[in-house]
């Protein structure tokens, strides 16, 4: 199965002291399961982990990044996620203001191009859009 990581499970794998049982089970799916991380959540994590001077995290995030592959952002991610945004506003669906850029349809249009769950510390802000699960409900094999 392939699983792409959000950006709250990433900020757990990348911290330094706290998270153990997260980092533990993302041993334990490696070599299970087809990993993937999202651009999107890199950036979303990188930006507050810069803001903020976390540079063991840092390190963690770009060690990950030598072991597992990243999803990128292209034009025709950005042209699933617009279709997605305008669906779930029509259907009252919508995980994010109106105005705001909304990086978990974007992270869903990745995971529906990939054929891949993604796995998040909130499965509600996905569950309109793809099929989401929380990291404990994901078993290595």
């Amino acid at each position: 199965m392939k699983l792409l990581l959000d950006t709250g499970i990433l900020g757990r794998v990348c911290h330094p002291r706290k998270y153990q049982e997260v980092r533990d089970w993302l041993a334990s799916v490696v070599g299970e399961h087809d990993l993937l991380i999202s651009e999107v959540a890199d950036y979303e994590l990188r930006r507050e982990l810069i803001r903020i001077g976390a540079t063991r995290s840092l390190s963690h995030l770009d060690e990950l990044e030598r072991e597992l592959r990243y999803v990128p952002v292209t034009t025709a991610t950005w042209r699933s996620a617009a279709k997605l945004w305008a669906w779930a506003r029509r259907t009252g669906k919508a995980s994010a203001s109106g105005d705001a850029l909304d990086g978990d349809v974007l992270i869903a249009a990745q995971a529906i191009t990939e054929d891949a769950v993604v796995v998040t510390t909130n499965p509600r802000h996905f569950a309109a859009l793809v099929e989401a699960r929380r990291w404990e409900d994901v078993s290595p094999g």
